[in-house]
């Protein structure tokens, strides 16, 4: 759909709620808020930036829970004005649509940012996405514990008065898994006397920085720390945590490995490995432990892989082997040795009963094409999984359907809203998964249908102003009825203040976009959320 369709799409949508209203006399004052609140992010979303700010100075007029009526007289003015918004736009607004496609700043790294202060922590979103730098926001400690270790971030930062543990805690637990991966950890306070200073880098802080924050040094010290982190990165091979190679030598190997096969007509296998529930063993008994399973079963691999075999920790809680001159089958009996001696491993938390985990794997010979052999391992593990777990699946010609699914969800009361950020995401082809994407007009319909399976995935893009059931209420409803390791929900709303912030994160929201935003943006950001459940 070219660019000058969707100011159209709006102009219509606009016509027909004011044909509504007149043919109705009077109109509830909440309505008219959700109008102004949706053209708001709509028009800003489309290029009429103009427009969406007097659509934002209009909503200070209207309260949102108001049922009182008001006559359609009262409202001419500003439907007038509305209307001569869009008549009077000029193509070089609708010039301002193409970052819809593609944001010229969207980059991989993203920081973690765990401090109580919402609005203080908005700003500082704001400012670093303005960079083409996402930022994921935690309120307390229990939350960042839990995006640290399963979004990998590039970089933490934390704020030393936090509601459940102080920074210096938090600090002190994550800094050896920050640590394996060379993490760089700023502290933040507005109390910045020598003490807290010299405490930081005690405790393995690489800055600590006072509030209140320069954003021109701040916003260039992120980007300087991130370059510098990538560099590191990139020239080493092993994980400290586990001794296994990292998913660079991962990736250096599988080249070479491949090469040879093809000029000596031989082959190898790939072997992926995932532990099962591994959530639930950082849920029950902490981090710690969990890191403590990784390193057991890092060392287990070790021990019992051939000399000629790699290994490699390939994600969070997923390996890799790579078994030169070997057949899938021929690989079968040394994976099943691995998951029996595993699952004897008594691992212990804080109460005294032992606990056991157990891993799935997949296997996959090299046949044709590099990509299709990481993708088949994929598609075997996948299957395992949906097998009921601890087992051990190859991949066969017969079983080329076996492919993940991410399923999208946009709820929101806007089509306009809806169609454009579809469209993005119809442009997205994973290899390893498939993606299906599902439209709701609004709350209420989305919870009555039937849209959830088990063994799927899920990405949720949730309104928070929408008719019938705000997006709050329907965020409540699904993190209190369905689990939450295989959804993940983004708000977006055109609120930004700090009270709408703390309540959706506290609610159990993994992110918020606001409205105006880059369609390319918001793809990028699903991306990098979406990834704890394929990794």
């Amino acid at each position: 759909m070219a660019p000058t369709n969707y100011k159209a799409l709006l102009a219509t949508r606009m016509e027909q709620d004011f044909s509504k209203w007149m043919s109705q006399q009077q109109i509830q004052e909440q309505e008219v808020y959700r109008f102004l609140h949706t053209m708001k992010g709509t028009a800003g979303t489309i290029g009429l930036s103009e427009l969406s700010d007097f659509c934002g100075a209009q909503l200070e007029r209207f309260a949102e829970d108001s049922t009182t009526l008001l006559p359609i007289e009262s409202l001419q003015p500003f439907m007038a004005t509305l209307t001569n918004f869009i008549i009077e736009e000029t193509d070089s607004a609708v010039a301002e649509v193409t970052p819809l496609i593609e944001h010229p700043n969207a980059k991989e790294s993203f920081i973690l940012l765990i401090d109580a202060d919402a609005e203080f922590a908005s700003s500082i979103k704001k400012s670093l996405e303005a960079q083409g730098v996402p930022v994921v926001i935690a309120l307390d400690a229990k939350k960042g514990m839990e995006l640290f270790y399963t979004l990998q971030p590039q970089m933490v930062i934390v704020d030393l008065q936090l509601p459940d543990v102080d920074g210096f805690q938090l600090v002190n637990r994550i800094y050896e898994a920050a640590k394996s991966r060379y993490l760089p950890i700023a502290v933040i306070s507005e109390d910045d006397r020598m003490e807290y200073r010299i405490r930081s880098m005690e405790i393995g802080a690489t800055d600590f920085l006072a509030k209140p924050l320069s954003m021109p040094f701040f916003n260039s010290y992120v980007l300087n720390r991130l370059r510098s982190q990538e560099a590191i990165v990139q020239g080493t091979l092993y994980d400290d945590l586990t001794g296994a190679g990292n998913k660079k030598y991962f990736n250096d190997v599988l080249v070479q490995m491949t090469s040879f096969a093809e000029r000596s007509r031989t082959t190898f296998t790939l072997v992926l490995i995932d532990l099962d529930h591994f959530k639930k063993v950082n849920d029950n008994y902490g981090h710690p432990v969990g890191d403590d399973v990784l390193r057991a079963f890092g060392q287990l691999l070790a021990n019992m892989k051939r000399d000629s075999d790699y290994f490699f920790r390939y994600g969070g809680e997923e390996f890799a082997l790579i078994l030169p001159d070997t057949k899938a089958q021929a690989a079968i009996s040394l994976i099943n040795r691995i998951r029996a001696a595993f699952a004897e491993m008594a691992f212990s938390g804080s109460s005294a009963e032992p606990f056991y985990v157990t891993f799935s794997a997949g296997v996959s010979e090299y046949r044709i094409k590099q990509e299709e052999l990481i993708v088949n391992a994929d598609k075997a593990l996948y299957q395992a999984k949906k097998n009921g777990r601890d087992q051990t699946v190859v991949y066969e010609l017969s079983t080329i359907d076996l492919r993940r699914h991410l399923n999208i969800i946009i709820v929101d009361d806007d089509s306009l809203v809806r169609k454009l950020v579809a469209k993005q995401f119809s442009n997205w082809k994973p290899a390893d998964f498939d993606i299906y994407i599902e439209e709701f007009a609004d709350g209420v319909s989305f919870i009555e249908s039937p849209w959830y399976k088990a063994d799927e995935n899920y990405m949720i893009l949730l309104d928070g102003v929408m008719p019938k059931m705000d997006g709050l209420e329907v965020l409540n409803h699904v993190r209190s009825h369905y689990p939450d390791d295989n959804i993940v929900v983004s708000m977006l709303t055109s609120r930004s203040n700090e009270s709408d912030v703390i309540h959706a994160l506290k609610s159990g929201a993994d992110d918020y976009i606001v409205k105006p935003f880059y369609a390319q943006e918001v793809v990028a950001r699903v991306q990098r959320l979406t990834m704890r459940m394929f990794n």
